[in-house]
C-alpha cells in the first residue's frame, strides 16, 4: 500500500517560491489500477515522481509498505525503489541498446546472473509482444513498441508497483487502447498495482479502479471511478468529465437536467420513451455517452418543457426508469 501524507513539494526560484504541491493526502490500496488526473501544471507528473523520491517533497511522508522513504537510508531506498517500475511519455530507452538489452539493463545494475536475466527478458518480451524484435533498435520502432519496451524494462525487476506518468499521450488512439489494455493485464495476470498521470479522462474510463483529481497543487476530488465520473462535485472535475455540459448550462432556455447513465441498461429508450408514453418534446442540449459491455456511461443534458406539470412527468418518467439526474439551473 501506498500512503501520502502532509506532502508539499516546493521549489525555490529567484522570483519566489513556487507550490508544486500543497498538503497531499492521499491512500493508493494494493492491487488497484490509480488514476491521478488533472490539466497540464496542475502538480500531477510532480506527484508521482514523489512517491519514489525522483523528486524529494519539502514535507510529509511517503509511506510504502510501512517504510517512511524520507526516513529510510539511501541503500534501503535503493531496494525499496527496484519494486516500484516506471514509464514515461517519451519512453526514455537507451538508443545504443538493442530491445533485449535495453529491458535487461536493470537486471544488470543489479547484478542478476547473465542466463537468469536472459531467461527473464525472454519472458517479459514475450508478454508485451515484442519476441520477434529482441535485436531490433529503439530506432526501428514505433511509439507503441517503445512504449511496450519501456513496460518490459520497468517489470524487470519484478516490481509490486508500476508508475506511468503520461504513458499513453504521445500515441495514437488505437495504440493507446492496445497500451491500456496490456496496463490491465499485468494489473490482472501479475497482480501489480498501477499509479497512471494522465490530462484525459478516457484513460481513467478505460483502465482505473479508482482516481483523484488535482487541481492547483491540491487533491480537489477522490474515489472509485464510476462514482466521480457520475457525479464530479469539482469545477475542474466537471471541466475534464463534462466539459459539455458547463458550456450548456450557460446557454438559454429553461430549466436544464443532467441524466447521469452509471450503468443502467444500454436497450433502455429513455428520450424516445419521454416522447412516445407522455407525447412531450424535449431538446438534447449536450451528449456523451458510451456502451461498455452492454451498458450505457456518460451525461446528457436536456431542456425541460416550460410548463410546470410537463416538467414534474418527465421527472417522474425518469424516476420509474431508474435514471438518475441533477437540475443545473
Amino acid at each position: 500500500m501506498i500512503q501520502l501524507a502532509g506532502l508539499k513539494k516546493i521549489y525555490p526560484s529567484p522570483s519566489g517560491d513556487i507550490v508544486a504541491l500543497e498538503n497531499i493526502d492521499l491512500t493508493v490500496p494494493d492491487g488497484a489500477v490509480y488514476g491521478i488526473i488533472g490539466l497540464s501544471g496542475a502538480g500531477k507528473s510532480t506527484l508521482v515522481r514523489c512517491i519514489n523520491l525522483l523528486e524529494r517533497p519539502t514535507e510529509g511522508s511517503v509511506v510504502i509498505d510501512g517504510e517512511d522513504l524520507m526516513q529510510v537510508k539511501k541503500k534501503r531506498l535503493r531496494e525499496i525503489r527496484r519494486n516500484i517500475g516506471m514509464i514515461f511519455q517519451n519512453f526514455n530507452l537507451l538508443e545504443q541498446r538493442t530491445v533485449e538489452a535495453n529491458v535487461r539493463f536493470p537486471l544488470e545494475l543489479t547484478h542478476v546472473k547473465r542466463e537468469r536475466a536472459n531467461a527473464r527478458v525472454s519472458e517479459l518480451l514475450e508478454l508485451v509482444g515484442l519476441s520477434e524484435k529482441a535485436k531490433a533498435y529503439p530506432s526501428q520502432l514505433s511509439g507503441g513498441q517503445k512504449q511496450r519496451v519501456a513496460i518490459a524494462r520497468a517489470l524487470a525487476s519484478e516490481p509490486k508497483y508500476l508508475l506511468c506518468d503520461e504513458a499513453t499521450s504521445a500515441l495514437d488512439p488505437t495504440t493507446t487502447q492496445s497500451i491500456l489494455e496490456l496496463l490491465k493485464q499485468i494489473n490482472r495476470d501479475l497482480g501489480v498495482t498501477i499509479i497512471v498521470i494522465t490530462h484525459e479522462m478516457k484513460v481513467v474510463e478505460s483502465i482505473c479502479t479508482d482516481v483523484a483529481v488535482i487541481d492547483k497543487s491540491r487533491i480537489v476530488e477522490e474515489g472509485r471511478v464510476e462514482d466521480v465520473f457520475s457525479f464530479p462535485q469539482s469545477e475542474i472535475a466537471k471541466e475534464l468529465i463534462i466539459p459539455g455540459l458547463i458550456r450548456s448550462v450557460e446557454s438559454s432556455g429553461g430549466k436544464k437536467l443532467r441524466l447521469v447513465f452509471n450503468g443502467e441498461e444500454a436497450d433502455t429508450p429513455v428520450i424516445s420513451g419521454i416522447a412516445l408514453r407522455l407525447g412531450i418534446s424535449v431538446n438534447i442540449l449536450y451528449a456523451d455517452t458510451k456502451n461498455i459491455d452492454g451498458k450505457t456511461f456518460g451525461h446528457m443534458v436536456i431542456t425541460l418543457p416550460a410548463e410546470e406539470e410537463k416538467a414534474e412527468l418527465v421527472k417522474r418518467h425518469l424516476d420509474e426508469q431508474g435514471v438518475t439526474y441533477k437540475e443545473e439551473i
